[in-house]
């Protein structure tokens, strides 16, 4: 038996910021209560984890609504999801919008500074990865242009080598004794 609740959210061409029903693409998975959450079942391992290892999570966080309180829960589950990928999956838009969403979370009384951590690791790290690869563009667009010069050079090398062979043929014995 399913304790899931419908939840609500304004759509952009309602009047008034009329509410209608959002169905969750799980809406037949049964819901657990975790320390006054109601999460679903796949998720419950994880968030008594979380509980346990972050105790402090919900110290300052004093929402009554059932509804308000499983919405910051699905956010925070979504948010670190996002921030467990590959900072190669990650653009800087989306650790942006996670940036936002922290500090949504952190008004709203969550103690989330852990996750702030792993933001700014995750930040770093995609900062360091669009400074290097600008850096190796830079470097292959060097490389390049000195190839480009290299073989100016070697062309201007061969047409040399052939002048002095052709002075250096005119030159010969057979030459000096004809002009004589």
């Amino acid at each position: 038996m399913s304790t899931k609740e419908n939840s609500y959210v304004p759509t952009s061409d309602s009047k008034d910021d009329e509410l209608t029903p959002y169905e969750d693409e799980d809406e037949d998975e049964e819901t657990v209560d975790v320390n006054g959450f109601q999460i679903l079942v796949s998720q419950e391992k994880q968030v008594k984890e979380m509980f346990e290892k972050r105790q402090e999570l919900t110290s300052n966080f004093n929402f009554k609504n059932q509804q308000i309180k499983n919405v910051f829960m699905e956010v925070l589950l979504y948010l670190i999801e996002t921030l467990s990928k590959s900072t190669t999956e990650l653009s800087m838009e989306v650790l942006n919008e996670a940036e936002s969403t922290l500090f949504d979370l952190i008004r709203a009384g969550l103690n989330v500074g852990w996750l702030r951590q792993k933001w700014e690791e995750a930040y770093l790290k995609k900062e360091k990865q669009r400074v290097s690869g600008a850096r190796i563009r830079e470097l292959e667009e060097q490389v390049k242009k000195r190839k480009l010069t290299l073989s100016d050079l070697e062309s201007d090398l061969k047409k040399e080598k052939a002048a002095a062979l052709a002075a250096k043929s005119r030159t010969g014995l057979i030459d000096v004794v004809r002009r004589s």
